[in-house]
């Protein structure tokens, strides 16, 4: 971690006015438990597990409020190296979500995570860095979770939290400031309407003044504002019934990707004349019906989220007009799914469900050449092409050449799936849970992107007139693809007589196919080649643009258990992963963009190990280690053959070391005095696919 990451970490003002009634309404939800960590109650079930995720049979990591708030914990982002072989650093915007969960994940478009917010999902991970408000907890599974979330959860899923006006009522005001203009206001509060209803309200602003300098303008090329607001209506009409809705609104207006050119070990500060920047507001809603008697549990949550950004980079970063890029998105998304599931003692276990959903993306991109650039790309492939043929000679009239595309993908789905675990077979603690899941996708792609250039040409014929035309190149058309999958899991646990258990799981996960856009500048160019070029052969559009799903089966072998009178929990892992079509991020032929190809195949092999120390209701310690070794098995492009090297991105290690002191004040207008220390740690991590470009491990 940078110094001055160090550094914005550091506060220097945090004021906290905190009032709580201990008012636990007596219909507490039966998936919540009373275990005790720093005086917090760990909800340890699901609406869509058999198993309780204390004692499941498969890696998670569940963080409380208390280590939200005592580690800072803002955005998901803030989650990177936590937990065991999680990674996701910044790269420069709210737009990049680069999640790498066991050496799996996805820089650019696509993702291999699913992310929940109180079970509504967030199909597109253009979505998933925002601030976090109102936290109960946080769930991470690690390893695949297709078969009861589908698309997408290849790598895992996180599950966020909120809490609940129903449990406790609070009124709360935060102030946080350090340097580089580090300023965060976060007010909530929460009460009971009736007996039965309550309404929790949230709201958060937050700036910084960058941490980078371009050097072109003298200005900063990060700062951030942001700001948003939640609400949370709970209502239980009857002792069986609780009816939850929720609506959120957020905007963040960031400089963005403050890169800089890579060469010989050395990174240059940014330096480029076009500045980035990336704009996004979003807005969701979600409501969620919970039946629960002795016998089931029946669930349904309806969710909407829609988002618009603008995103602008200088695709080039350099001082020089060559090449920059606009991009605008407008997506709507909607989600249903309903899960039936036992809720009873018995040995027996079983859940049902479907899920539904309907997405719409509109995409506006346009890719400008400026001056430099049609004086050194657009006017040189002219000039060779009049002395490599009988071509006549064409002068750009054009003082920079635009490259407008506009792009509609709607996708829709649908999936039913089921579950069963089965307690004490053959013998006392021995239980298998089995799962299968049939998922179906279809994605459309609209495409209508043209390359307008106005020309002088020179006719090759006395008197060897000038004639102005206009070279214009028109990509229209259609495409659609259909993806149905069969996801399957198992898992063996054995249960000692102290609790403590182990596993064994075997699970089948996929990453969804799509479609890129990004190269579409360069599908333009090579068209226009084809008009003047005798034989030039081009790609056919959806051979250029179509990428396949990812699959990736996953073996885990875990112990989970604890010590000296549950004051020390642990749980260890280790895992294979087998992944066939992996898909790789490379740049475009032009190397103005980036698209997704499917690469051959990979394998991850790996262990973690977690530590949580509480003897005293005070003092918390956690260590969290991970080793992945993701390599590709089969991997050759280009002429080169990338067989046995590592995965780019994906550290080798990730390491957290925490210690927490905390001390409440009762009936005080301070809440809580605490003292927080942490260690955090990453590597090595390449970031070729050669890997002739590495990072250490560092911390």
């Amino acid at each position: 971690m940078s110094f001055k990451k160090i550094l914005l970490g550091i506060n220097m003002l945090f004021l906290t006015f905190y009032s709580t009634q201990a008012n636990v309404i007596q219909n507490v939800a039966p998936d919540s438990i009373s275990t005790r960590t720093l005086s917090e109650v760990v909800i340890s079930a699901s609406t869509k597990e058999t198993n309780d995720l204390k004692a499941l049979p498969a890696s998670v990591s569940s963080i409380t409020a208390a280590t939200v708030e005592g580690t800072k914990i803002i955005d998901i982002k803030d989650l990177s190296l936590l937990i065991p072989n999680f990674f996701l650093p910044d790269y420069g915007s709210r737009l990049s979500v680069p999640v790498y969960i066991r050496g799996i994940g996805e820089r650019t478009t696509g993702q291999s995570i699913g992310m929940y917010v109180d079970n509504a999902p967030y199909l597109d991970k253009s979505v998933f860095d925002f601030d976090f408000l109102d936290i109960r907890q946080i769930d991470v599974l690690r390893g695949p979770q297709g078969t009861l979330y589908g698309r997408n959860a290849m790598s895992g899923i996180v599950h966020v939290i909120t809490r609940s006006p129903l449990e406790e009522q609070y009124g709360k005001v935060s102030l946080t400031t350090g340097n580089y203009g580090l300023f965060r206001t976060k007010v909530s509060a929460a009460e009971l309407l009736s007996d039965h209803a309550g309404l929790a309200l949230s709201g958060y602003y937050d700036r910084n003044d960058g941490y980078f300098t371009n050097q072109f303008s003298g200005e900063k090329a990060d700062p951030l504002q942001s700001a948003g607001a939640k609400l949370r209506f709970d209502w239980q009409p009857h002792r069986y019934w609780t009816i939850r809705l929720t609506g959120n609104y957020d905007k963040c207006d960031q400089g963005a990707f403050p890169y800089g050119n890579y060469s010989v070990n050395e990174i240059s500060k940014p330096n480029y004349d076009y500045p980035g920047h990336y704009q996004r507001q979003t807005a969701g809603s979600s409501l969620n019906l919970n039946f629960t008697n002795s016998s089931v549990i029946v669930n349904s949550n309806t969710a909407f989220l829609y988002f618009d950004d603008s995103m602008k980079m200088d695709t080039d970063y350099t001082p020089a007009d060559v090449f920059r890029l606009h991009q605008q998105q407008r997506e709507s998304s909607w989600t249903e799914e309903i899960t039936v599931k036992s809720n009873t003692g018995n040995r027996y276990q079983w859940l049902f469900g479907a899920f539904g959903f309907y997405n719409t993306l509109k995409t506006n991109v346009t890719t400008t050449l400026g001056s430099a650039g049609v004086k050194n790309i657009l006017q040189t492939m002219f000039d060779q092409l009049h002395e490599t043929t009988k071509a006549p000679q064409m002068t750009v009239t054009d003082p920079e050449v635009g490259i407008p595309g506009d792009f509609q993908t709607p996708t829709q789905g649908g999936a039913i799936f089921h579950q069963s675990t089965y307690n004490h077979l053959f013998t006392k603690g021995l239980s298998v849970t089995a799962g299968i899941r049939l998922d179906y996708e279809k994605t459309r792609l609209d495409y209508d992107t043209h390359t307008p250039i106005h020309l002088d040409v020179k006719m090759p014929y006395p008197p060897f007139p000038v004639v102005p035309a206009v070279a214009d190149t028109v990509l229209q058309g259609r495409e659609s693809t259909v993806f149905t999958e069969i996801l399957p899991k198992a898992a063996l646990k054995y249960t000692f007589t102290n609790g403590n258990y182990v596993y064994a799981t075997v699970s089948n996960g996929y990453k969804a196919g799509g479609y890129n856009i990004q190269n579409f500048a360069d599908l333009a160019q090579d068209a226009l080649k084809s008009k003047y070029i005798a034989n030039y052969e081009t790609v056919p559009v959806k051979d250029a643009v179509t990428y396949q799903p990812e699959y990736s089966w996953n073996y885990e072998i875990g112990y989970k258990g604890q010590l000296f009178k549950n004051k020390l929990s642990f749980e260890l892992a280790a895992f294979y992963i087998d992944v066939t079509d992996i898909q790789l991020t490379q740049f475009v032929a032009s190397g103005q963009g980036r698209i997704l190809k499917n690469a051959g195949k990979a394998q991850s092999l790996g262990a973690e190990l977690g530590l949580t120390a509480q003897f005293t209701n005070d003092f918390l310690m956690t260590a969290n280690y991970g080793f992945t070794r993701a390599t590709f098995k089969d991997y050759q492009t280009e002429g080169h053959d990338y067989s046995g090297n590592y995965i780019p991105f994906a550290p080798q290690n990730t390491l957290s070391l925490s210690a927490l002191y905390q001390k409440y004040l009762r009936n005080q207008w301070i809440d809580r005095f605490y003292l927080q220390a942490n260690y955090q740690a990453a590597g090595k991590i390449h970031w070729t696919e050669a890997n002739n470009i590495s990072q250490d491990f560092y911390g």
